[in-house]
């Protein structure tokens, strides 16, 4: 590679679309449900009241119903929220690929969020160990011991041409650990 352009890995539209659909379907869910829990909250409620009211009905089942229901909304809001995440991460990541190093860039998130779900930059020669995580990839800096400065790390999540990128990243890094520990 000795373009003087660099490279730019993004997601493939497929992975883009799937992401988009994931998103919909849990915004859809989200908003089903707690329509569902609106309407139906008042009449828990009352139930609840009634039962109190005749003073020796139990009311642990009502009790856990309203729980279950406020734990519903809950959990939807947290699967959306993360659904969201996934579609800001996967439509806004872009890798660049030059002759000096590897630049991930989030578009769609401020800089310091976007630090903290791995964009930034490693030079070539700073690339020390590449590892495979659950949903990314994970690049790690080599420093020399007497750097006090905290290690730099850069993840990307999905791209199109993931294998063309692994083997750019594995040939152009000179001081990349290849060894499993």
């Amino acid at each position: 590679m000795s373009s003087a352009t660099p490279l730019v890995f993004r997601a493939s539209w497929a992975q883009r679309a799937v992401a988009v659909v994931l998103t919909l379907g849990c915004l859809l869910v989200s908003t089903r449900g707690v329509a569902l829990i609106t309407q139906n909250l008042p009449r828990i409620w009352y139930q609840l009241k009634l039962a109190q009211s005749q003073g020796g009905e139990p009311t642990a089942m009502i009790w856990l119903s309203l729980i279950a229901s406020c734990l519903a909304v809950l959990v939807a809001g947290t699967v959306l929220a993360l659904a969201i995440l996934v579609l800001v991460l996967v439509e806004g990541t872009q890798i660049l690929v030059d002759e000096l190093g590897i630049s991930v860039d989030c578009v769609l998130l401020p800089a310091p969020l976007a630090r903290k779900f791995g964009a930034g930059r490693l030079q070539w020669k700073n690339v020390a160990k590449i590892e495979r995580r659950i949903m990314s990839f994970v690049l790690h800096e080599h420093k020399e011991p007497s750097g006090t400065a905290k290690k730099t790390t850069v993840k990307f999540f999905v791209v199109d041409h993931m294998d063309r990128l692994i083997y750019i990243i594995i040939e152009r890094s000179p001081n990349l650990n290849l060894s499993s520990k």
